[in-house]
């Protein structure tokens, strides 16, 4: 089955919010920024996956890099290559708009998700994430 995936709409939030949280325990904030790009995943009428991308630049190296954030798909469709399609989309709106780098982070346990990201190109960095939370 083919997904469409589309720019997310205001209509779209209530989807949106409940496959975060099914996914990531997180609610969704309407936020509007001018370096991110939202995304859903619609099979028929149905939003069936959200991603978005975050466009930054390397100001060492000069280059316009994507961070690809919070992909997921509803549990109920999961494991139907709706991830896949998402992320081909996401790679292609990258090469369309000049991008020199995709990035992201996935969880450890995330280990569908990281199978995924590998056969797609993406290469695991000998890196840890360090964090530091003030609220």
């Amino acid at each position: 089955m083919n997904v469409i995936v589309r720019k997310y709409k205001e209509e779209d939030f209530e989807s949106v919010d409940k496959i975060l949280f099914q996914t990531f325990g997180y609610h969704k904030e309407n936020i509007r920024d001018s370096r991110v790009y939202e995304f859903v995943a619609c099979l028929d009428h149905t939003i069936v996956g959200y991603f978005n991308l975050m466009e930054e630049i390397d100001v060492v190296l000069n280059i316009k890099i994507y961070h690809v954030g919070y992909v997921s798909i509803d549990p109920q469709y999961r494991g139907q290559g709706f991830g896949r399609q998402m992320m081909e989309y996401a790679i292609q709106y990258a090469k369309d708009n000049h991008v020199a780098r995709m990035e992201l982070t996935s969880g450890n346990q995330r280990e569908v998700a990281h199978k995924l990201y590998h056969s797609l190109g993406f290469e695991k960095r000998d890196t840890s994430v360090f964090r530091k939370e003030f609220i």
